[in-house]
């Protein structure tokens, strides 16, 4: 014998599912989407779980700060602009992995702090014009 039991969903949560359902053309009933959902869940949790994705584990971890594959490094001396680049789990300049620090001391002719000298844009930060 099948029982239900109610529970509460957000007003706005409800909505989203049922323009879903609705641009999806399916004769598929709110319950049964519902329903759909939470065995998929159950299934594999691991799958939903933040960080699950060993794609988007790779990274430089920077004390606290950590930037993704992809992000530019980009550092100011002597009327020079200088890059690196995060690719997979370190900072690569003149094709070789490096420390923030020694990225900033590399082409400085003073002793630099890398907090301090170093611009830094994630992938999914746009240029500026």
């Amino acid at each position: 014998m099948n029982t239900t039991v109610t529970v509460q969903l957000p007003t706005d949560t409800l909505l989203q599912l049922i323009e879903e359902l609705r641009r999806r053309g399916g004769s598929q009933d709110i319950s049964e989407a519902m329903t759909k959902a939470v065995e998929c869940w159950l299934e594999d949790p691991a799958r939903f779980a933040p960080g699950a994705d060993p794609e988007d584990m790779h990274g430089y971890q920077w004390k606290s700060l950590f930037l993704p594959p992809g992000t530019v490094l980009k550092s100011w001396s002597y009327g020079e602009n200088n890059y690196a680049r995060v690719e997979g789990d370190q900072i690569i300049h003149n094709g070789r992995a490096v420390s923030p620090n020694q990225f900033a001391q590399s082409f400085a002719r003073s002793t630099r702090n890398a907090w301090q000298d170093l611009f830094i844009r994630r992938p999914a930060t746009r240029p500026s014009k």
